[in-house]
């Protein structure tokens, strides 16, 4: 223990560690949270005094030596959780993306579904929606192909049954996608 020897005995670090666990202890917590976790570095702070067989010229050095060894096993702790945090938070960031990268595909989907079915339509009816979707109003659909007003409402009305009817089917996989 102190520079008279040149070895660690078992009983030496038995005092040493009867002495000073319990201090070192409370040392860690001020740093780490658990308790256990607390413990378990202080412990393993005296198995490598003892695996390196380290010799102190006094008490005060041997203090000085179990306090940063302490202190450095906490810092350590500290680094790895925030390596670990940042892992999960990025695996959480990809979990994310995946749910919103699944989304934008369903999305593509269904434009593309739609798009499909609205090509099988009439050639009359698939104009009028085509307007429709470039954000045109009945009125306005009615002047560029030159038919009446109430000749766009029902070919537009015909045309949505037509294609609500087409993604009934759709409908309930995307709702099994969805949950």
């Amino acid at each position: 223990m102190i520079a008279e020897k040149n070895f660690i005995t078992k009983s030496d670090l038995r005092k040493m560690f009867d002495e000073y666990y319990d201090a070192l202890v409370k040392y860690a917590n001020r740093f780490l949270g658990l308790n256990d976790e607390c413990q378990d570095l202080v412990q393993d702070v005296f198995v490598s005094l003892w695996e390196k067989e380290n010799i102190f010229p006094d008490e005060i050095s041997l203090k000085i030596f179990l306090y940063k060894s302490v202190r450095n096993k906490c810092y350590d702790v500290i680094k790895h959780n925030k390596v670990k945090d940042k892992y999960a938070e990025n695996i959480v960031k990809s979990i994310e993306d995946d749910d919103l990268f699944l989304e934008e595909i369903l999305k593509e989907e269904i434009v593309r579904k739609l798009h499909d079915a609205i090509e099988l339509l009439p050639d009359r009816k698939k104009e009028i929606i085509k307007l429709s979707l470039k954000g045109f109003k009945n009125n306005e659909i009615a002047d560029c192909l030159e038919i009446k007003l109430q000749t766009v409402k029902t070919l537009k009305s015909q045309s949505y049954k037509i294609l609500r009817d087409q993604f009934l089917e759709f409908d309930t996989i995307i709702y099994f996608l969805l949950v």
